[in-house]
């Protein structure tokens, strides 16, 4: 009698208790199948024997399932997180190589060269490129860089990426 209660109770529990919803993967405790998420509309299904194929997110049989809904987000908040790191990376690694690149100018000889630059009306990118510098160094206030560059009061993206070997003259 109590055997046959497990059955009845295991037959008519919830099919949503079938799928076992993980940080990375959903495991179908019927067939074994696991799936991961590996693209925002894709799942990658690795079944008991190994093998693996692809399906699109809609067509998984617990897709409405809200624990679905909740890894979709969180897989969207990781994709964002990670390419803040990137670009964050990015720049430090562009201010890196601008401080090496003008490390052998002190803070006024610098600035001298930036007013040869900008009176030779050279490349505005080479001129940002030292402009961002010497902001750096706090040698000019970064509100008034600006107006030393003879361009509209805008926010100016001082991270940006300028590759001197590029150019045919020496800074």
């Amino acid at each position: 009698m109590l055997m046959s209660a497990g059955i009845l109770l295991s037959c008519s529990s919830p099919k949503e208790d079938r799928y076992v919803f993980e940080e990375e993967r959903i495991l179908d405790t019927e067939t074994g199948d696991e799936y991961y998420l590996n693209k925002m509309d894709t799942l990658t299904v690795v079944n008991i024997e190994g093998e693996t194929s692809e399906i699109v997110v809609s067509a998984a049989p617990f897709y409405e399932h809200e624990e679905m809904d909740r890894m979709i987000a969180d897989y969207k908040a990781s994709i964002s997180d990670r390419k803040e790191r990137i670009l964050e990376d990015k720049k430090k690694f562009l201010r890196e190589q601008r401080k090496e690149r003008y490390a052998s100018y002190d803070d006024e000889a610098l600035l001298k060269r930036f007013n040869e630059l900008h009176a030779e009306d050279a490349d505005f990118d080479k001129q940002m490129d030292v402009m961002a510098e010497l902001v750096r160094r706090e040698v000019v206030v970064e509100k008034d860089a600006p107006g030393l560059l003879e361009v509209e009061d805008v926010v100016l993206d001082f991270d940006i990426e300028y590759n001197p070997n590029e150019d045919a003259d020496e800074l």
